[in-house]
């Protein structure tokens, strides 16, 4: 059973740091209603019901409601009248007392939780497990006069949006298999915050914690869990070097090195190539991504003695005529690019190659990038079509995805906005953790790897990453460093839109 103190107690958290109850209704831009009225007019809304007048927002509730017998005549004017403070006096302080707020979180953390079972590692079944979910909702930048949320918040509203929304289904349909007392908090996005919640009662009292969202952060969360009987999840950080030897930690974002080693393993399986090239612009982050790939190379070629791969340092500036036309011989040629903060380059580096190939239009060549790739915007679509680029992504949302449609249609029923990717990974990591916990206890973090799933945003697939030795490889049987999510979504451009193609 969830407590009164549980996911909803944001709502609480709201009303406290915002003083305006226009806060606490969904975050919904103007201009998108003018697309979807216009969409409407087109004949277009297909995917979500249309908005009825009779739908109407309750601000005791926070929610849209439908009233069933809505006026259809001209409403009367309303005439106010002022009372006299002889008769109605204002409320004032009488400075003689001061408001102490209940501290809900001593009776939560006092709720009686005996052991039940065992289950691998030490691991400990117990009649209910205390939850905390510590999020940047960044309430401390709101003072209620905004006439919106703030852009910065948005992560954290839709991540908590699709979290409340998996713990709802789970607790109807009885997938919990346990009590659960869920408390959420506000980390401000930053370190001084979360410092403090560390030492927070209820937060130390947690067999569970998801969050926060920065690295600095979850490194933080990281150190107050180790030794404890508490795993942290974080959903978001993909930086390597968080916590060291800390099995407690559990990493749902893959880190580049993974992105790096995935992209490679699907160029090397599926494009039938005979050369694989890696391209850098000879950044020292570039260099050393080109040192990983090498590294991975053999491992996967499963021979420690094996040829590297091909590399080339492209500087198109220096040399403006610099064409691929060596590198294309033969049947294929896959050209990996591991460089995702300069867009000038590989702006430069897919036209000088889309020029080359363009009688072709890409049939003997690959492109692999990062998922920023995603986020250009000063690169013609012509070159990703024409080079046949593909990139590593941790987020994938198939809309077509009938599941998909489904959650988007409840979240918007709901909420009454369209769910960003924030939203999935929230719904699917409070199912996804929520569920193992209460499968196999608090040590849960050993049983992920037997336990792969598939997901609406991804797939999870968790591995122990093991500390590695002074030659770079994991020592095998090593300390463990952490748990990471090994998956990674490797995107397609072609019809001009990504399509996963694994």
């Amino acid at each position: 059973m969830i407590t009164k103190n549980s996911l909803f107690s944001l709502l609480a958290l709201f009303l406290i740091s915002f003083a305006s109850c226009d806060a606490l209704k969904p975050a919904v831009n103007p201009n998108q209603d003018d697309r979807r009225v216009e969409d409407r007019r087109n004949g277009n809304d297909d995917d979500l019901d249309p908005i009825q007048s009779r739908r109407v927002y309750d601000p005791e509730t926070g929610t849209y409601i439908y009233v069933q017998n809505a006026p259809t005549d001209r409403m009367d004017t309303i005439e106010w009248t002022t009372t006299p403070e002889s008769q109605m006096p204002p409320i004032v302080e009488d400075e003689q007392s001061t408001y102490v707020p209940p501290n809900n979180v001593d009776n939560i953390i006092t709720r009686p939780a005996t052991q039940i079972g065992s289950g691998n590692n030490g691991s400990r079944k117990l009649s209910s497990y205390n939850v905390e979910v510590s999020l940047p909702f960044l309430t401390d930048r709101y003072y209620g006069s905004e006439d919106k949320v703030s852009e910065n918040s948005l992560w954290s509203l839709h991540f908590y949006s699709g979290a409340r929304m998996a713990l709802d289904e789970m607790r109807s349909s009885g997938g919990l298999n346990g009590n659960f007392n869920v408390h959420v908090s506000d980390t401000y996005g930053t370190s001084a915050r979360t410092q403090t919640l560390t030492n927070d009662a209820y937060v130390s009292s947690a067999q569970m914690i998801i969050g926060p969202y920065v690295k600095d952060n979850v490194s933080l969360m990281a150190e107050a869990v180790r030794n404890r009987e508490t795993v942290l999840v974080s959903p978001y950080s993909a930086g390597t070097g968080v916590s060291a030897q800390n099995p407690n930690y559990v990493q749902v974002n893959p880190t580049l090195n993974t992105h790096l080693r995935n992209i490679l393993e699907h160029a090397m399986t599926k494009q039938n190539a005979d050369r694989i090239i890696l391209v850098s612009s000879g950044s020292s982050a570039d260099q050393q991504s080109l040192k990983t790939l090498q590294e991975d190379y053999k491992m996967l070629a499963n021979n420690a003695a094996a040829e590297p791969l091909e590399e080339i340092v492209v500087d198109i500036n220096a040399n403006p005529d610099l064409t691929f036309d060596e590198y294309l011989t033969g049947r294929k040629t896959v050209f990996i690019v591991p460089v995702y903060r300069d867009e000038s380059f590989v702006a430069n580096f897919l036209r000088r190659l889309y020029t080359d190939t363009r009688e072709d239009f890409g049939r003997n060549v690959a492109v692999y990038g990062l998922p920023q790739w995603m986020n250009f915007t000063r690169i013609n679509f012509d070159y990703y079509e024409g080079t046949n680029v593909h990139v590593s992504s941790s987020v994938f949302v198939d809309k077509l995805d009938p599941a998909v449609r489904d959650f988007r249609r409840a979240f918007y029923d709901r909420f009454a906005t369209i769910p960003r990717d924030e939203a999935y990974v929230g719904y699917d990591v409070t199912r996804y953790f929520l569920g193992m916990l209460a499968k196999s206890g608090t040590r849960f973090q050993y049983d992920l790897p037997m336990n792969p799933e598939t997901l609406l945003h991804t797939k999870f697939k968790f591995e122990p990453v093991v500390e590695a030795g002074a030659d770079g490889m994991a020592v095998e049987g090593g300390p463990i460093d952490r748990f990471e999510n090994k998956h990674v979504n490797i995107l397609r451009f072609r019809d001009y839109t990504f399509r996963r193609v694994n």
